[in-house]
């Protein structure tokens, strides 16, 4: 079998439509400069932004490609300045491109400077300091950034002031009318918070919401007398949050599963919703969605049988990057949290068309942000998200990192997202739809009281197709196996016929 999805962790309703799309253009990964991560942080922001987005390579772009029939805007990301990496057909059209245009990175080009109305300055081997409405956040070390002088009729968000004094402080993000620029970025902490902050604006998508807080790394073998004090604790601090949990589609008549579903349920009662997050990719192809449609429903269904109603799917930003993940996992939730990559990405169809959704979430360390500081003081509670954020925190796997991420998330003085007043969701899995709005469950239009028990909820039959790629697998083997055999037994017929004749020959009268 050529794929695999490893359960830990139909109708499709909320992907929109392409129409025009933001063309990403990046020069190299560059793996020693991150630039993998700093490509996936770009694809988040912009998908939580709520564009939809295609990604390509600067090598592979070809004259006349990049027109405003097509694209609503573009994107270069310069990820491996030192490679000098040009393309003349790309660099023309990105010149007479009348759309959106956004810089992110070194090599910003006199043209494009003059675009932003504003004067190119070379800063070398100095550490930064970003800071924005009086919080600020030391930047790693930076061998070189090209620098803007303030423009006039330029939005500004935030400022970047190197460690040298003499140097003076520059703008961060800048926008000015259909073209912006972000000299560095850093797919976590204060920079990307500020680069979403400019990209919302550059694309004029500005959402501006308090942050969801999100626990994640959830299982059905995690401590879950952990979980569920984790959860009552929260709640009797007054904290709304979500719960990013992976499941499982087979022995769920088991009593672990059980447990499960019951200290899940216990965290919707204490005014937590769940993320169902999706299964962990082992070998997949094109046939693959199929197997995961099958995953993806099963795990729902199990779940909604036992009052665990899921808000929304929570995924890798890379599963954005692919059509049958898309299709058959993303697309039938109208919530979407997109966490970052893990170390190995495995695609069953990448085609780099990022998709978007009714609300999309843009999941980000909250661990990053604890730099952020006002003089001396922690400020996370005075950011500014100008897009839907999940800060996101690991399950504690101790009693001690318990105490401590309470005392971390308590202490912070956040005003966080409120789903019970906010949120509207709705996911389909099979013939089933789950839905969620100003705090109620429901289950095909008829509201859901979840208790502690799994009871009030019909038997409800999830119909659905069962031909996935395991049937065809062993439907093949099976007609192989009947060639073998038929094939087998003519040959030993023959070997029969022949051999009694050579012995009847044996005994012949010469």
């Amino acid at each position: 079998m050529l794929m695999g999805f490893v359960s830990l962790g139909g109708t499709t309703v909320t992907a929109q439509a392409a129409g025009r799309r933001v063309l990403i253009v990046y020069d190299a990964l560059n793996p020693t400069a991150n630039g993998q991560k700093k490509l996936a942080g770009l694809q988040q922001v912009l998908t939580s932004v709520g564009v939809t987005t295609q990604t390509e390579k600067l090598s592979d772009y070809y004259a006349g490609q990049l027109t405003t029939k097509k694209y609503a805007g573009v994107v270069t990301l310069v990820n491996w300045p030192q490679g000098d990496l040009r393309n003349a057909a790309f660099t023309r059209d990105r010149q007479t491109f009348t759309g959106k245009k956004l810089h992110v990175g070194q090599d910003l080009s006199a043209a494009e400077a003059r675009g932003l109305h504003a004067t190119r300055r070379n800063v070398y081997h100095q550490q930064l300091i970003l800071s924005a409405d009086k919080q600020s956040q030391l930047l790693p070390f930076s061998e070189d950034i090209t620098l803007l002088k303030p423009a006039r009729r330029a939005q500004n968000f935030g400022t970047l002031r190197p460690q040298n004094q003499g140097i003076g402080r520059y703008p961060y993000g800048t926008v000015v009318g259909q073209a912006g620029y972000l000299p560095y970025f850093e797919p976590s902490g204060f920079s990307q918070v500020l680069a979403a902050q400019t990209i919302a604006q550059l694309f004029g998508r500005q959402r501006q919401s308090p942050p969801l807080l999100t626990i994640t790394g959830v299982t059905p073998y995690s401590d879950l007398t952990r979980l569920t004090k984790l959860a009552a604790k929260l709640n009797a601090a007054g904290i709304p949050f979500a719960v990013s949990t992976t499941s499982v589609a087979d022995n769920t008549s088991l009593a672990a599963f059980s447990r499960f579903a019951k200290a899940l349920r216990m965290v919707e009662n204490d005014q937590g919703i769940i993320f169902l997050q999706a299964p962990v990719v082992g070998a997949a192809d094109r046939q693959s969605g199929a197997l995961l449609e099958q995953t993806m429903v099963e795990e729902l269904n199990q779940l909604g049988q036992r009052q665990v109603m899921p808000v929304g799917i929570s995924a890798p930003v890379y599963w954005n990057q692919d059509k049958i993940f898309r299709k058959y996992g993303l697309a039938r939730s109208s919530n979407v949290l997109l966490l970052p990559n893990p170390t190995t990405t495995v695609f069953a169809q990448q085609d780099n068309l990022g998709g978007a959704y009714t609300q999309t979430w843009m999941g980000l360390s909250l661990n990053s942000l604890l730099t952020v500081k006002n003089g001396q003081q922690v400020a996370v509670d005075r950011l500014r998200f100008p897009v839907p954020t999940a800060l996101t925190v690991p399950f504690p796997t101790s009693e001690k990192q318990l105490t401590a991420t309470l005392k971390q998330v308590t202490q912070l003085g956040v005003t966080w997202y409120q789903p019970q007043d906010a949120l509207k969701a709705k996911i389909t899995s099979a013939s089933a739809t789950f839905g969620y709005r100003q705090g109620t469950y429901y289950l095909n239009g008829s509201p859901v009281t979840v208790g502690t028990e799994a009871t009030g909820i019909p038997k409800y039959h999830f119909a659905q197709k069962r031909h996935v790629a395991l049937d065809r697998y062993f439907k093949v083997q099976g007609n192989i196996l009947f060639v073998f055999f038929t094939v087998t037994t003519v040959v030993l017929v023959i070997f029969l016929f022949l051999g009694r004749r050579i012995y009847r020959q044996m005994f012949r009268r010469k």
